[in-house]
């Protein structure tokens, strides 16, 4: 009977507590915003394969994805990257030595491939492409996961006097640090890599006929192909390499989604910004939150809640604190002959322990000069020898490095002291220069001095104009001149 009691009384705080916690409880949806449109912008590389030398890279440039994670994925890009003109061709063919024996040439596929990671790389097709707007539309063979798909700004109707940004907004063009060529010394960047330009919109108009939006955004080979974004990361343009004057131009999002849409492929888009959203929400939301100011307001129902809790656990601690009384009770009568065994048995133990206190103490006293290694709390950022004695732990002073651009000294404080852009693994970090590598390069210290050493870095490391072979570190010397990719420093001992 009483274990029914017992577990009524659960059953109904349980059952409370789910009442409670299923009151629901709404996030507040985070802001996109432009850096995250980085992981949604790919490499595409146009590439031949040869019998006897493999795989080469004929061009390549940026592009975006499109589409939907769980189904299919779309690239975005330039034409001229994915259908490169015969001069263009015949220019790689010829620095890669292949042989036009019976127009040989001319009989060479090429193919198309999007960048995953390193040289791993997803092949794409071709859906359609307009050498007219520059557009190329590829279709992924697999979708890649570990990217996101963008989502694009344009009007519901395809509207283009009502288009969702104006004259004066900022945009940003997304792309890599260096064009991607046959000749080229890098041919496959990284999800890291990605470079931002920043600009403004200056014109929207038709421009020999293609809608297009004007910026004084920089665009060059290195980031035509790419999307063009504003500063929640929804893409409203894809760049190109036309110019009007001193303005770069990218083609519409509306008319990319116009073709999208056409093809009747599944894609995000919106047709107004976060913010746009909720100035439109506003009105229709009026009387809800009319209604709300009549209901209860949350604060009471808060203090309502945590008063049934605090009730409630009331209830179950007496009960419970009762129960364990009853069972104290029946165990002191169970084990009442027990006592004097048990008295004893602890007068025998203190007593042993007691000795065993005392014979610590003369121990201790007895060597002085002998320290505990685990000196507490006092011990704490000092060195603790075994004769007592305290050594400070101080930083390294091994030299200056003198940064040539802005003239910053730099103490290098470490016995391995790692220079790069990733802040949060080495321990001077170049955040304003895009050709610099997470890790770049590393300064170790050994019995004859400090020595550089590359640390496999994209662009390379130099000391006095010779570049340094990865895997094999270079003595410095005072007034060494040291060139991490484009970033020169000056070595004082």
């Amino acid at each position: 009977m009483k274990f029914l009691k017992k577990a009524g009384m659960l059953t109904f705080v349980s059952i409370l507590l789910l009442v409670i916690l299923s009151v629901p409880v709404y996030a507040k949806k985070k802001t996109p915003t432009k850096d995250d449109a980085k992981n949604g912008v790919v490499q595409i590389n146009t590439v031949f394969v040869d019998e006897n030398t493999g795989k080469h890279v004929v061009c390549g440039g940026a592009g975006f994805i499109v589409g939907s994670e769980e189904g299919t994925e779309y690239v975005i890009t330039c034409s001229h990257i994915v259908n490169p003109s015969e001069e263009a061709k015949n220019a790689a063919f010829e620095f890669y030595e292949i042989p036009n024996n019976d127009e040989a040439w001319s009989k060479i596929n090429l193919s198309t491939e999007i960048v995953m990671e390193g040289d791993i790389v997803v092949q794409a097709e071709q859906v359609n492409s307009s050498p007219e707007y520059d557009l190329s539309i590829l279709k992924l063979s697999q979708p890649i996961h570990t990217r996101t798909p963008l989502t694009v700004l344009t009007n519901k109707d395809y509207d283009l006097t009502k288009l969702p940004y104006e004259t004066t907004e900022k945009v940003y063009a997304l792309g890599y640090p260096d064009r991607i060529g046959y000749d080229s010394a890098v041919q496959y960047f990284t999800n890291e890599q990605i470079v931002m330009t920043a600009g403004s919109i200056a014109n929207l108009l038709s421009f020999n006929g293609i809608q297009t939006i004007e910026s004084d955004v920089a665009v060059g080979e290195n980031n035509c192909g790419g999307p063009l974004v504003n500063e929640y990361g929804y893409v409203i343009g894809m760049n190109t390499l036309s110019k009007d004057g001193m303005y770069s131009c990218a083609l519409d999002s509306t008319v990319i989604a116009k073709v999208l849409d056409g093809f009747g492929f599944e894609y995000s888009k919106v047709y107004s910004n976060p913010k746009q959203k909720e100035a439109e929400k506003k009105p229709a939301s009026e009387e809800s939150d009319k209604a709300k100011d009549s209901s209860i307001p949350l604060w009471l129902l808060i203090i309502i809640c945590v008063g049934i809790v605090s009730v409630v656990s009331g209830i179950v601690t007496i009960i419970i604190v009762k129960i364990t009384r009853k069972n104290d009770k029946k165990e002191a009568k169970k084990g009442k002959d027990d006592v004097p065994k048990n008295e004893a048995l602890a007068r025998y133990s203190s007593q042993d322990n007691l000795d065993v206190i005392r014979s610590l103490g003369s121990i201790n006293s007895q060597a002085p000069g002998t320290s505990v290694l685990s000196g507490g709390l006092n011990s704490l950022g000092e060195t603790t020898v075994l004769d007592g004695e305290k050594v400070d732990s101080q930083k390294l002073k091994l030299g200056t490095l003198v940064r040539v651009k802005t003239g910053e000294k730099i103490s290098i404080s470490k016995g391995m002291f790692s220079i790069g852009k990733d802040n949060l693994h080495v321990d001077y970090c170049i955040k304003d220069n895009g050709t610099i590598s997470r890790k770049h390069a590393v300064i170790r210290q050994a019995k004859e001095g400090l020595y550089l050493e590359d640390a496999n870095s994209t662009n390379g490391s130099w000391l006095n104009g010779r570049k340094l072979v990865f895997g094999r570190a270079e003595l410095l010397r005072n007034g060494d001149m040291i060139k991490l990719s484009n970033e020169e420093f000056e070595y004082r001992a």
